[in-house]
């Protein structure tokens, strides 16, 4: 599994986020108009963490006014739909704008009632849905009756195929869940899923067909150059004040979203990258725990996903020259022979 580097350096961190030039801007959106799941403070403080992580920085809307002009949405990387819910949240400009948005290349991450948000046509009983663009755009809709399992029942989650946001979480990852039924909702066949849940139990008691095994976490690039990525998971409080793997799981969805992760291929097998010190200064030493049976490719990425230093790695340890290089965040990744190591680093002076 890779390892990312978790220290905590928020007074730091935060510095550089704030002056680093390009760091990235976020839009955490919780408006509801139904169920409403209160994950809203807890899911902010976790994508705050998150941001400064990844050196950006999130806007926080529980209204919608942040949708009201085009230029106002053209300012964010990336929207987050968390547990937002019904149909009445954003009126007909606001949806316009966002459409133009998505034309634009933007990119939308949503957690769990974000599939309960503006239910597509051919999930919403005998009702036509109010605007099927978002639920297509995001790639489904939580079927009508029932919707989900009963409680928050512990189940397997299996990995499905290779993507960064699965990289740092066990497979199987056992997780109590409000696990949702897309089988008389909606469900874009696009989708490409990276979680499965295994056959659950319906609130009848009994395993119905829409029971069966079924995607939890799916993702799309766009044809405009934005992307997507949705998980049925956060039903609870505590998936963002608590679980860690959740946290994880989002993390790294969001980084992928921003488009950090390089356009590496996806390799078959993950290996242990370690680098010290932590934060660097003009030198960082890499160690690389993967078989020494041939030379590796090692790069460095900023922020904004541009590589900025490559070079061979022949053996299991080197030094990294970082002189050249400004404050802020970087991506070290290190790949050959289906093996690749990926660890987040901070250079500040």
């Amino acid at each position: 599994m890779v390892i990312w580097n978790t220290i905590r350096l928020t007074t730091l961190a935060g510095v550089l986020a704030t002056s680093f030039a390009g760091a990235q801007s976020i839009l955490h959106y919780t408006e509801t108009s139904g169920f409403d799941h209160q994950t809203r403070v807890g899911s902010l403080a976790m994508f705050q963490d998150i941001a400064t992580d990844l050196g950006a920085s999130v806007v926080d809307d529980a209204d919608g006014n942040s949708f009201n002009t085009l230029a106002g949405l053209q300012q964010f990387d990336a929207i987050i739909f968390s547990n937002t819910s019904g149909d009445a949240i954003l009126d007909p400009l606001q949806r316009t704008n966002f459409e133009a948005y998505i034309a634009g290349g933007g990119s939308v991450l949503g957690i769990h009632a974000a599939s309960d948000t503006y239910r597509h046509s051919t999930a919403n009983g005998s009702n036509t849905g109010v605007w099927d663009f978002y639920a297509e755009l995001l790639g489904a809709s939580v079927q009508q009756a029932p919707n989900h399992v009963t409680g928050t029942p512990l189940y397997d989650l299996f990995h499905e195929g290779t993507h960064p946001s699965t990289a740092n979480l066990p497979d199987p990852w056992s997780k109590e869940e409000e696990y949702y039924y897309w089988e008389s909702g909606y469900y874009r066949a696009e989708n490409i899923a990276v979680l499965m849940v295994e056959e659950t139990v319906g609130p009848n008691g009994l395993v119905n067909s829409y029971d069966a095994p079924r995607p939890m976490s799916w993702y799309r690039d766009l044809p405009d150059g934005g992307r997507v990525f949705y998980t049925a998971l956060g039903h609870a409080a505590s998936n963002f004040t608590g679980d860690a793997l959740f946290k994880a799981h989002i993390r790294d969805a969001m980084d992928w979203i921003l488009g950090t992760q390089t356009s590496l291929a996806p390799a078959e097998r993950t290996a242990t990258l370690h680098i010290h010190p932590v934060p660097s200064n003009d030198q960082v030493m890499v160690d690389w725990l993967a078989p020494p049976t041939m030379v590796y490719r090692l790069r460095l990425v900023n922020a904004q996903g541009r590589s900025m230093t490559e070079r061979n790695m022949a053996g299991d340890r080197c030094a990294l020259d970082l002189c050249h290089l400004p404050e802020g965040f970087y991506t070290i990744l290190v790949a050959g022979d289906g093996w690749l190591g990926v660890e987040k680093l901070i250079i500040a002076r």
